[in-house]
């Protein structure tokens, strides 16, 4: 099959782009370079911010459920029908009743906001896997009930200055009335265990066995409301309100969504504001091909007369100068694929040759909770990139290729 002629003069044009003209062949490589790097930038960032994404989800929701069904006001009785009836829905894996809310640890003038959650240690291993993540003491026992044990994470336990064996003085926002006075309900509580989830969660939950809440809260035998685990963890915002639908009139339904929506939202509008800036190094790099395809028709005015006369169209013309730009940012695009989905999928053990050749830890685990790089690639993400570099240098060549087709013959050939 024969190759269209524009197609060749344009690639030939590409490739003879030096010729001469310095200045313009060095414009025609940082054009090509500026593409390159704005492709790998885009591709390695986006890359390592859904490791992060990934990584946060996997943390937080390991100690967090996908969502929990509320009581009406706050008070389910009769619970283990209801836990029973939506442990046999096919969507659900897991669930656990629970007891707690917002408290204050106190040791001695230091004094921490928690979410305080009352569970069954069994049961609750179907919904969380805090039990995985302790680091030291023991999870709560199944027979721990009356002994007032808690455990709480590790950040927490360092900024209370306490561990393994010490007391504590939970303080909940309810009042006792006494013949002296309103005086807030509080319990002392001896530290049994120590997690670590690795996320923002261990410093600010901690746990208790469900008949110590039960009896701190006034409960009798009924509990707040019922956590779990789904087989879909995307499906809770959809789900939940038809699980909860089975539930007393009343109740209310919460996903991780709702519960963690803020910080997930956070990670997400993140994650488009550096995309959004990186992807002014493609569009620094589209201006570039601008440039280079400007010059380039001032440069060839008299071939492009020439082609005119043995009969080429504007729209020939045209199309000749949208193949010689469009190969830069092809060439671009190619190069720059081919060095980022690679050094995206091993960027981890990029950073970690670095660290050790350095001698530098870029990653403090007591800040930043991880030791390594994450990284997720997605191929949708590649594919968003590659659209967006392809679209761009196709823009970009449009009004140059088009003052080349209005380029006149009898004047361009004048001086010649």
């Amino acid at each position: 099959m024969a190759v269209p002629l524009y197609l060749r003069i344009g690639i030939r044009y590409f490739r003879r782009a030096s010729g001469n003209d310095r200045f313009l062949s060095l414009v025609s490589w940082f054009s090509l370079l500026g593409m390159l790097i704005g492709v790998v930038s885009l591709i390695v960032v986006m890359s390592v911010m859904n490791g992060f994404e990934r990584e946060l989800q996997q943390r937080v929701l390991s100690v967090v459920p996908h969502g929990y069904i509320e009581g009406p006001q706050r008070r389910l009785a009769d619970w283990q029908a209801y836990a029973n009836s939506l442990a046999d829905k096919p969507q659900v894996s897991g669930v656990a009743p629970y007891v707690g809310g917002k408290a204050m640890l106190a040791v001695f003038k230091r004094l921490r906001g928690v979410s305080l959650y009352g569970i069954d240690p069994e049961q609750e291993r179907g919904v969380s896997s805090v039990a995985e993540h302790m680091i030291a003491g023991a999870y709560l026992s199944d027979d721990g009930s009356g002994q007032y044990q808690i455990i709480i994470g590790d950040i927490l336990a360092r900024q209370l200055g306490v561990s393994i064996g010490d007391g504590l003085t939970v303080i909940l926002p309810k009042v006792t009335v006494t013949p002296f006075g309103l005086y807030p309900r509080e319990k002392e509580f001896t530290v049994s265990g120590v997690f670590s989830a690795g996320a923002q969660l261990d410093a600010t939950s901690a746990f208790i066995h469900i008949r110590d809440a039960q009896r701190l809260y006034q409960l009798g035998d009924d509990v707040e409301g019922l956590r779990l685990q789904l087989t879909d963890m995307f499906a809770a915002p959809q789900l939940l309100p038809a699980l909860a639908a089975e539930l007393p009139e009343g109740s209310l339904a919460v996903s991780w969504s709702d519960s963690q929506g803020s910080l997930f939202q956070a990670v997400k509008m993140e994650k488009q504001m550096v995309r959004l800036l990186l992807l002014f190094i493609v569009l620094i790099a589209a201006f570039n091909i601008v440039s280079i395809l400007s010059m380039a028709v001032s440069a060839k005015r008299g071939s492009i007369a020439v082609l005119r006369t043995m009969g080429s169209t504007p729209g020939s013309i045209m199309a000749i100068f949208i193949v010689y730009g469009m190969a830069t940012g092809l060439i671009g695009l190619g190069l720059g694929l081919l060095i980022g989905v690679p050094l995206a999928q091993n960027i981890g053990g990029v950073v970690a040759f670095i660290e050790q050749l350095s001698g530098m830890q870029l990653f403090n685990p007591q800040v930043y909770f991880i030791t390594h790089l994450p990284s997720h690639l997605q191929w949708s993400d590649v594919a968003v990139v590659s659209g967006f570099a392809l679209l761009l240098s196709l823009l970009a060549t449009l009004y140059p290729a088009w003052q080349a087709s209005r380029v006149q013959p009898a004047e361009a050939l004048r001086y010649e």
